[in-house]
């Protein structure tokens, strides 16, 4: 068998690792031949079983790594569906049947009135999303690609032409993106088994192949590792599109990745980047259409940002594409823990477009008396609020296993913000859709009762959960809707202090009639809704003394460099929004200790950071 081919450098004039070059970005493709990962439809596999996770965001660590630096974090930073990969969701039923397939919705209702709202009309309206699976829990074989970057960890990168760069440690200080991208490439070369397939391909303002496509049987991986730690170097831009068109060429020209059982191979491209692309197709339109294209011939994206100036934005926008994903690296050891411990449950998705929908007959319709879906937390398109013709009120292009324990599912929920119907606890009637990875579609239906207990909760300003897990989805989601808020209103004052008018958050047309009216069971005067283009918006501010805090339908973001560069910003917390965190922290304290959950304390630290700048 032939050695490892060298590694080499982007042939791009620059600097060397460390220096303040613009980073260079790598790729890395990895078909694997996977273990058959569907058994029979119906069957039950002996042994313990996994649950599942939504693609797309997969932590919040940048939104968390930005705080404790010191910066304003993106709105884009944090989102539902981040946050939630860090805890187990136990949504189970009694009343439910136990899973017997790939994939089985678990509901549970959960009714509470609003932390920081003393109204006996505050009560919200939830239900919780499951996703269970009677997959059996030894996970499917693997697969792999990435892009890396190189200037310091801690700072970000456009910051050092104004002299503004900030270095905490002095292990920070020696520490560069790109070191820390060569050693997460590394990593996954770890992973990696002798029957997987390996490519890597470097990228800057063009892109070289370093390691053509081939079998690491019998490749020395300790020398190609050896390799890769010391001939990535950084250069002068990054042409992400330039990157992604090579590492996709090299799986595309590949003879028998072509003729192999698309079920059982996993093909993926993984970049390692900070998602800021300043040369070659930078336009969102233009990198969504090449990676959807991949995907429908079965190429998968993952996307590995590091480093604090991480550009969410668009990690955001690409891991809407089916079978993609991200994560955000800010050290080694959080790689280890992020991403090689769950390789081979984050490179091998196993269900496609799953769609939730509910009969229309459930629902308030033409001015009827029914459900109103307010908002979905924990969809790639949480702000799809409005009902399609066909009733479909959620859809989720794909999901991952999931780790599974007596905890429940890791990351494994989707919750429905709800508005009841005014004549009583009408049951929901509820029908999930999805695609296997051999292309079966299932269906299933189920009808989801509104307990006596939940209605006499409603009625006296109580709470009831019918499960832990939706219990601390509305905790998170809470959590979540108050970020968001705090963030969308300091971003607008940066902007406006900029002379920028450009609003931050618009609410789509037709919800400016009813918004934020079913959002606030009180009359908020403050909420002064301004016409734009395409919709309204808020000209007050998300969070006015005595509001709501309610969940931003959409957020647009105006560059302050290139469209995907990102400069920092000073954090700040205003005084409303200080004042909302106070009262906020008492409640989410006392649902944690309710929840018996200690990881949660991560989030009241969050707060207490706020709090106190």
């Amino acid at each position: 068998m032939p050695a490892a081919p060298r590694a080499a450098a982007v042939p791009a004039g620059g600097a060397s690792s460390g220096s303040a070059g613009r980073p260079a970005a790598l790729a890395v493709v990895a078909p694997v031949q996977a273990a058959a990962v569907t058994g029979a439809p119906g069957a039950v596999p002996a042994g313990g079983t996994l649950g599942f996770r939504t693609g797309g965001a997969q932590d919040v660590e940048n939104f968390r790594e930005n705080i404790k630096h010191g910066y304003l974090p993106l709105p884009t930073d944090v989102t539902f569906e981040g946050i939630v990969k860090d805890y187990y969701f136990d949504t189970s039923n009694p009343g439910h049947p136990p899973c017997t397939e790939l994939f089985c919705p678990q509901y549970s209702l959960g009714v509470a009135p609003d932390p920081l709202l003393e109204s006996a009309n505050s009560t919200d309206y939830f239900l919780a999303v499951g996703l269970d699976s009677a997959q059996a829990s030894s996970a499917p074989q693997h697969s792999t690609p990435l892009a890396a970057a190189g200037s310091p960890f801690d700072a970000y990168y456009y910051d050092q032409a104004t002299g503004e760069q900030r270095n905490l440690t002095e292990a920070e200080q020696k520490m560069a993106k790109l070191d820390v991208a060569k050693l997460v490439l590394q990593g996954i070369v770890d992973q990696l088994t002798p029957g997987d397939s390996l490519s890597v391909v470097l990228f800057s303002g063009g892109a070289c192949v370093a390691l053509p496509l081939e079998q690491l049987q019998g490749v020395d991986l300790k020398e190609l590792k050896r390799q890769m730690g010391r001939d990535i170097e950084t250069v002068g831009s990054t042409d992400l599109q330039a990157g992604i068109d090579a590492a996709a060429a090299q799986l595309e020209e590949c003879q028998r990745c072509k003729e192999a059982n698309k079920t059982t191979t996993e093909q993926r491209i993984i970049i390692i980047t900070d998602a800021q692309p300043n040369e070659g197709e930078t336009t969102p339109e233009a990198l969504l259409a090449r990676l959807k294209a991949l995907a429908y011939d079965s190429i998968h994206t993952t996307l590995i940002g590091v480093g604090l100036d991480f550009n969410t934005e668009l990690a955001e926008a690409i891991s809407k594409v089916k079978g993609a994903l991200y994560f955000s690296v800010h050290s080694p050891g959080e790689f280890q823990q992020r991403l090689v411990q769950d390789f081979d449950f984050a490179v091998t998705p196993l269900v496609f477009d799953l769609a939730l929908s509910v009969d229309p007959g459930s629902l308030a319709a033409d001015g009827g008396d029914g459900w109103r879906i307010l908002h979905v937390y924990g969809s790639p398109n949480p702000n799809d609020t409005a009902l399609s013709s066909d009733g479909t009120v959620m859809r989720i292009d794909t999901l991952f296993p999931s780790p599974k324990t007596e905890q429940g599912i890791k990351g494994g929920v989707v919750l429905l913000r709800m508005a009841p119907p005014q004549g009583g606890s009408r049951p929901l009637q509820l029908a999930v859709g999805y695609t296997d990875r051999e292309g079966r579609q299932y269906s299933t239906k189920r009808t989801v009762a509104f307990p006596q207990q939940a209605a006499s909760a409603a009625a006296g300003g109580g709470s009831f959960f019918e499960s832990s897990g939706v219990e601390k989805a509305v905790l998170l989601a809470r959590y979540t809707d108050i970020l968001h808020d705090w963030l969308l209103d300091e971003w607008q004052a940066v902007q406006d202090k900029q002379g920028n008018d450009t609003p931050i958050s618009i609410i789509p047309g037709p919800l400016c009639g009813p918004f934020p009216r079913l959002y606030c069971p009180i009359p908020v005067e403050s909420y002064d809704l301004r016409p734009v283009k395409g919709g309204c918006v808020l000209a007050s501010g998300w969070l006015p003394p005595g509001g709501c805090v309610l969940p931003p339908p959409v957020v647009v973001l105006t560059p302050l460099l290139g469209r995907w560069e990102r400069q920092s910003q000073k954090l700040q917390v205003s005084p409303e929004a200080k004042s909302a965190f106070e009262a906020f922290l008492p409640y989410f304290q006392g649902e944690a200790g309710k929840l018996n959950d200690p990881t949660l304390n991560q989030e009241t630290d969050i707060m207490k950071l706020l709090i106190s700048a």
